[in-house]
């Protein structure tokens, strides 16, 4: 039986309706909880000790009268520009950890990355730490790149066992970021007509032909 190591959404998680309908095609499914999505941000240690490290800044400006206060609250403001990106770009780090230790405990045959799921499952293949049949959907890389201020990720030179699938009315996710990530590799892109979360066509029949196709061969 196929093992799919499912890499889950910023704000779903690794039992949500993709998860179970690759279980009803027939998948043997893996899949772990990700540190990300804005409530494990905000419970993140670094967050919870970068917040009161500010509050205690503004206080301590404040000490120097209302000038000070303003001069405190304009400069937390303004560091929140690059807190932000440090902050994801931790979440993806830990996130793609997560991962790593699922590939390292389970004999893994496809990864198959949802979203930000599908940001992180790139940066499996670009590192090398999976290398094979992988299949994106309506993956989140050029938004995970752009907020955390790093390179846009590319496929691998091999991307022939590499399918992205994205819905044609998908208003989160642009389908033109999908169209750039496989354009002048040997990747299949399927645009189907469905939205960010392909509520319609993510079905246990359509997930066998796409992992059908990404498993053809090997």
């Amino acid at each position: 039986m196929t093992t799919v190591l499912f890499v889950h959404g910023l704000e779903s998680g690794p039992r949500g309706k993709k998860a179970l309908e690759l279980e009803a095609a027939g998948f043997t499914v893996v899949s772990g909880q990700m540190p990300c999505g804005q409530r494990a941000v905000l419970r993140d240690p670094v967050t919870i000790a970068l917040a009161v490290l500010a509050v205690g800044a503004i206080f301590y400006a404040a000490t120097w009268g209302p000038v000070g206060f303003v001069i405190g609250a304009i400069s937390f403001f303004l560091s929140l520009r690059f807190v932000r990106p440090l902050l994801l770009r931790r979440m993806f780090r830990r996130s793609v950890a997560v991962q790593l230790a699922l590939l390292a405990l389970n004999q893994i045959d496809v990864v198959a990355g949802s979203s930000f799921g599908g940001a992180v499952a790139l940066e499996l293949l670009r590192s090398g730490a999976w290398k094979g049949p992988t299949l994106l959907m309506c993956p989140a890389h050029q938004f995970v790149a752009g907020r955390g201020w790093t390179d846009v990720p590319s496929l691998p030179a091999d991307a022939s066992r590499i399918v992205v699938v994205h819905g044609t009315k998908d208003e989160t996710v642009p389908l033109h970021h999908s169209r750039e990530l496989v354009r002048g590799t040997a990747a299949k892109l399927i645009e189907v007509e469905d939205d960010h979360r392909l509520s319609a066509t993510a079905t246990a029949e359509n997930f066998k032909q796409w992992l059908g196709l990404v498993t053809a061969g090997s």
